[in-house]
């Protein structure tokens, strides 16, 4: 039973388990379910308070995902110090977690640093090829490194997956633009 409440709630490390009572299990859940619907919603602030409270009910805070969440959530509040941070941490546990590698990455890419950003988001390929997002972020780092045809190739390798997105067409095709000139 709560091996299914841990996997509906997107928990993926079920260590989780092992590391509080089955009580605390449950509470910490329900915080974490509350703290990712502010998160979806935008209410920043609220879902920062809900993910620290997960995190403080359990007895040793193994939940990559947990620190990627709430990093994506100080990312959302423009609080990049902050977002870095919880990134390393869930780096720190898992280090090869995809997204929190991805999201320190366009994080990176927020601070205009863009040859980390690079880095990051490369790593976060390499392990999930399939990210679209973090190839069209890594895109911008290209860019921000006049590296053009670079970050044409990640656009034409975007469309292939957004095939309906006319706005990176339009990129796109200014890309090209500038690299013929």
């Amino acid at each position: 039973m709560i091996a299914r409440v841990l996997a509906a709630a997107g928990l993926l490390l079920p260590l989780l388990l092992a590391a509080c009572s089955v009580s605390g299990t449950t509470r910490a859940l329900a915080y974490y379910r509350k703290a990712r619907t502010y998160h979806r919603d935008g209410n920043f602030d609220r879902a920062i308070a809900y993910y620290d409270t997960t995190l403080t009910l359990f007895a040793r805070p193994l939940a990559t995902e947990i620190f990627t969440d709430r990093g994506e959530a100080y990312y959302g509040k423009g609080m990049m110090a902050r977002a870095i941070a919880d990134f390393d941490s869930a780096l720190m546990i898992f280090p090869d977690a995809p997204r929190a590698r991805a999201d320190r990455g366009a994080s990176y890419l927020r601070l205009k640093q863009p040859n980390r950003a690079v880095i990051d988001l490369t790593s976060a390929l390499r392990l999930e090829p399939k990210l679209t997002w973090a190839r069209y972020r890594r895109a911008h780092a290209w860019v921000a490194m006049d590296s053009l045809s670079r970050a044409i190739a990640d656009l034409d390798t975007v469309l292939m997956a957004w095939k309906d997105r006319e706005d990176i067409k339009v990129e796109r095709a200014q890309l090209r633009a500038r690299v013929r000139h």
